[in-house]
């Protein structure tokens, strides 16, 4: 009995190994960086196109993940954006910043904002990024973070791209949490017009957002309410894609979409 068990068992220790091995050599592409504001470190991840001239100044994305994410490893955060960026990474050709939202946090907190624009500059300084191309990009909470962090600093980034996400959210947010989160979102909570005030927050920056009519986590009402209130502020420059059949989990069929990529590169602030 024991020389019969002794193969299976190898070959679960060669499939383990090969496993952990695989696993370590994709993290290796996404670069592990630190940021540090007042005394607090955090970790953050940098992914950077592969055989990239590093002369070559490129457009940087800062992405912003979902709640399923959140937590402290600096892994988390990894998952659902590299498998959706596999298939593309032949054109997928930004720097993309990947900070990870600690615990029961939202990307609204002064802290967690702070904390990813600092690590995007760093990024941009360090990688030689483009400063006139940055991009916002979030899914689910992320996507609530774009509209977020946009409206509190108008200017900043170059194209807005919230997929699954909302404005001003309907999770419950303590008193604690409402003061510490940054105040144009703030102001947004108690508003009895949130969506017009956004529009009017965010300036001219142009903005692709997806949506899920299926989404039963994000309801699509919250997107086509905000993409109206830009479109009612004459705005022109408002893509809007609204998959019939979709439901939540569409970050990966959202920045496959034809002539998205190529759009996003266009985008550069004046």
């Amino acid at each position: 009995m024991k020389a019969a068990t002794t193969v299976p068992i190898i070959f679960l220790l060669i499939v383990l190994f090969n496993g952990c091995s695989f696993r370590d050599s994709w993290v290796e592409n996404y670069h592990e960086r630190r940021v540090t504001l007042d005394d607090v470190s955090r970790g953050f991840r940098v992914y950077i196109p592969a055989g990239r001239d590093p002369n070559e100044k490129l457009p940087v994305i800062l992405y912003l993940h979902g709640s399923g994410a959140r937590g402290d490893d600096n892994i988390a955060q990894l998952d659902g954006f590299r498998w959706s960026v596999e298939p593309l990474k032949e054109r997928f050709n930004f720097i993309t910043v990947l900070p990870q939202c600690e615990g029961d946090n939202f990307w609204a907190s002064q802290n967690m904002t702070e904390y990813a624009l600092a690590a995007l500059d760093q990024t941009v300084k360090e990688f030689n990024g483009d400063p006139a191309r940055l991009y916002l990009v979030g899914f689910s909470l992320g996507g609530y973070g774009v509209w977020q962090i946009a409206a509190g600093h108008p200017g900043k980034f170059a194209a807005l791209v919230p997929v699954a996400g909302g404005v001003v959210g309907t999770y419950p947010i303590n008193p604690a949490a409402r003061r510490a989160i940054i105040p144009t979102v703030g102001d947004m909570l108690g508003s009895a017009e949130p969506y017009e005030q956004v529009a009017r927050a965010i300036g001219q920056t142009p903005v692709w957002a997806f949506h899920g009519a299926q989404d039963d986590s994000v309801s699509v009402e919250f997107a086509r309410k905000i993409v109206d209130s830009l479109r009612a502020a004459g705005r022109t420059d408002v893509k809007y894609t609204e998959y019939p059949d979709g439901g939540h989990q569409i970050f990966g069929r959202a920045i496959a979409e034809s002539g998205f990529l190529e759009w996003l590169a266009a985008q550069r602030k004046p």
